[in-house]
């Protein structure tokens, strides 16, 4: 994720990215880096990173190899979600394969991924979550995965 490593702390965090913290809100444990198009989230056990936001209009390109998942409509990443997927399956039972959680979004825990969707105007936009291997398992879950609310009511 560039700068970003998993396990870094909020201050870490706002140095890789050259932006300062305006706030962190304890209660969702999260900051949100607004002119980047970048929201963070820390684990409440010890404030580290655990998942990082990209938002669809706004935020940074994620490639995973070759494949770009930020800012696309979600039926152009279908076919490359299911190849994903299927090259999954011998990931330990809860990582394996494809997840689709309460909202319709895919999730492929194995790579620590949940696909996310933004509105933009008229149309649906991908925004890509990722994950830490802690908070993998159980991500695609907006009801009790450790994904903090706050992402799930947004967008």
């Amino acid at each position: 994720m560039g700068p970003l490593r998993f396990g870094q702390s909020v201050d870490e965090v706002a140095a890789a990215l050259d932006e300062p913290i305006y706030s962190f809100d304890s209660k969702n444990q999260w900051v949100q880096f607004t002119s980047l198009g970048v929201d963070t989230y820390y684990s409440r056990d010890d404030r580290t990173l655990a998942a990082v936001a990209f938002d669809a209009c706004r935020g940074p390109q994620v490639l995973h190899e070759e494949t770009r998942l930020v800012g696309r409509l979600p039926s152009e990443l279908t076919p490359w979600i299911e190849s994903a997927a299927e090259s999954l399956e011998d990931m330990p039972q809860g990582l394996n394969g494809l997840r689709i959680g309460l909202n319709g979004e895919a999730g492929l825990p194995g790579l620590g991924l949940v696909m996310r969707c933004q509105q933009n105007g008229d149309y649906s936009r991908t925004r890509p979550v990722l994950v830490a291997r802690e908070w993998a398992e159980g991500s695609v879950d907006s009801w009790e995965g450790p994904i903090p609310r706050r992402e799930w009511s947004c967008y």
